[in-house]
């Protein structure tokens, strides 16, 4: 919490030094077209790629809805129970979003805690929340400023604030999902980031930030033996514009991840990531990006002499649209892993895509896929734990039919199909499909300039 405080507090005292304009856009967000200010591009702005269409676009507004949902899952206690347990869910979805734009400063905070009851199994009733934060400002002509921090209560990973629910896609190399999702156990994240970028030069740019996150299960009986994790880190990039919607560079990551209570020792992962990187915006709605280079990776049971170092190749590509009528991202990466609930660092290979597509004036539909593979850096944990890898698979869908200015109804899919053999809690039954029907009343509020 230190940690986390101190780099939003020393980022945001800047703030005030210099005069503001408005802010250009970032990640996978429209890029402008005025050629004396450079895009962050996607490797290294650690925003997401949109998941609203362009001519859904807004600021300056309050948001708040109501979400009343009835859904029908077949296994709520995938990786517990000898054999699946089916049962009626009925989850209530409050939110509230606050957006204000000025020529200076872009701001969003959002609130939504959620309330689930199941018919049979009420064992697993449960109150969840998010919360999220998010600051942009361009402190000067040639000097922007970026903060985010999001928190994540729950105990059901189809809860719509889950990182699989879509829309998370970014271009940095960190995947987009948990390699590892425990559904239905209370778990916790927060993870907190700051960025500055400084463009010291016509086609010119540098930028670092720093990284602190906690992952969490507040019931450690529940989850078996799963594992805390605090991680906190750092980058730097430098960045060319080889012409106007062509740019090339070099970032540096460094991640340092401590698993908090396994059962032999501590386990501490620390990776070193170097990635030169290339992003073509094809029009402003557009962009690709590919960055390829080598991790370090050492691992090591602190308190002991154990210690295991090597190199490894690691990349990423990623893809994202936005159009009047629909948008769609797509990401592949290979990288080391480190926390989520595993005992130590993972190779990782994942693929995720989002996207969604306005089909007349009332109805929207959109869907969401990932698939993570995953296999132990060393054998300390396939000695100890007996954890061989394995790899989990995501799939949602959704339709969306507006009725009137404030109510809309909506039906999805859901399925989530883990493979680890190594892991008793997940081994047994691990497959859950959920069909749902979701009524939401909504309501928006305009703010003044």
């Amino acid at each position: 919490m230190f940690a986390r405080v101190t780099l939003l507090l020393v980022l945001a005292a800047a703030m005030p030094a210099w005069s503001q304009v408005e802010p250009s856009a970032t990640g996978g967000a429209t890029p402008t077209l005025d050629d004396t200010q450079m895009m962050t591009p996607p490797p290294v702005s650690g925003m997401p790629y949109p998941n609203f269409t362009g001519t859904e676009t807004r600021s300056n507004y309050l948001d708040g809805s109501l979400n009343v949902n009835a859904a029908y899952s077949d296994n709520v206690a995938p990786g517990i129970a000898a054999q699946a347990v089916s049962d009626e869910i009925y989850w209530i979805l409050p939110s509230v979003t606050l957006s204000k734009s000025t020529p200076r400063q872009k701001v969003t905070l959002g609130y939504s805690p959620s309330f689930s009851f199941y018919q049979h199994t009420s064992v697993l009733d449960t109150v969840g929340q998010s919360a999220s934060f998010v600051f942009q400002d361009r402190l000067s002509p040639h000097l922007s400023i970026s903060l985010q921090d999001y928190f994540l209560r729950t105990s059901d990973v189809f809860d719509q604030s889950y990182p699989f629910a879509g829309g998370n896609l970014t271009g940095v190399a960190q995947a987009p999902v948990p390699a590892l999702i425990v559904p239905f156990v209370e778990q916790m994240s927060d993870t907190a980031n700051g960025s500055i970028d400084y463009q010291f030069g016509r086609n010119s740019m540098v930028g670092g930030g720093g990284s602190y996150s906690t992952f969490s299960f507040p019931n450690p009986t529940a989850a078996g033996n799963l594992s805390n994790s605090d991680g906190e880190g750092g980058s730097a990039f430098y960045s060319r514009r080889l012409s106007g919607m062509q740019y090339t560079g070099l970032s540096y990551v460094y991640f340092r991840d401590v698993i908090t209570d396994a059962q032999y020792a501590p386990f501490e992962t620390q990776l070193h990531t170097l990635l030169p990187f290339y992003t073509i915006y094809f029009n402003p709605k557009l962009s690709l990006s590919i960055a390829g280079g080598v991790q370090r990776v050492g691992v090591a049971q602190l308190y002991t002499v154990q210690a295991f170092s090597s190199w490894s190749p690691a990349g990423t590509v990623s893809i994202g649209w936005q159009g009047n009528r629909g948008y769609f991202a797509l990401s592949y990466l290979h990288s080391v892993i480190a926390g989520e609930g595993f005992n130590e660092a993972l190779y990782s290979d994942s693929e995720s895509a989002s996207g969604g597509w306005k089909l007349t004036r009332t109805w929207n539909a959109a869907f969401e896929v990932s698939y993570v593979n995953s296999s132990p850096v060393t054998q300390l944990v396939n000695v100890l734990y007996g954890y061989e890898g394995g790899d989990a698979f995501t799939l949602g869908a959704s339709l969306k039919h507006a009725m009137g200015e404030h109510f809309s109804a909506a039906c999805g899919y859901d399925r989530l199909q883990e493979n680890y053999p190594g892991i008793p809690f997940i081994a047994r039954n691990p497959v859950s499909d959920r069909e749902s029907v979701t009524i939401t009343y909504e309501f928006r509020k305009p703010l003044g300039e």
